[in-house]
């Protein structure tokens, strides 16, 4: 068993959260370069709800890992740009929120979805298939393990 390292600056999550920042900060360089007025949050945000059709801001939540107030702010954001609306249904006998794109928003994600998904596959050929299957297999592990001892689900 390797030592664990005295500075959480050396440690294995403090590595993964890097790499998360340096594909964000990635994904922000495209979209800035594609010229389109979206963040990367607003994006993926608008690529979820391009993909999970009828889907309310909760679930949303789940799906871009923020917490409701987040999600409103960048759903507010996403509805005065003219890119989504927010509409009134029943869940569970309940009031819900569901999401959808209007044209607008169908057309950005037309333009830019392909791009960048195009952009992150070809960054992702400059390594070997099988370490990156096996990096997806560990994190799925640290996950779950992560899950089960601080009973945490998203």
């Amino acid at each position: 068993m390797s030592k664990i390292p005295e500075c959480y600056a050396d440690c294995l999550p403090y590595l993964v959260d890097k790499a998360s920042v340096y594909l964000r900060l990635y994904g922000s360089v495209f979209l800035h370069k594609a010229k389109s007025d979206l963040t990367l949050e607003q994006f993926i945000t608008l690529d979820a709800i391009a993909n999970t059709p009828n889907i309310c801001q909760r679930d949303l939540a789940k799906i871009i890992l923020k917490d409701r107030s987040n999600v409103t702010r960048i759903l507010s954001i996403l509805e005065n740009k003219g890119y989504i609306e927010r509409l009134i249904s029943v869940k569970n006998n309940r009031p819900v929120k569901i999401l959808k794109l209007k044209p607008k928003g169908q057309k950005v994600i037309t333009q830019i979805s392909p791009l960048i998904k195009n952009d992150l596959e070809m960054l992702m050929t400059q390594f070997d298939k099988d370490e990156l299957q096996s990096l997806r297999n560990t994190l799925e592990k640290i996950i779950l393990k992560i899950s089960e001892k601080a009973n945490i689900q998203i």
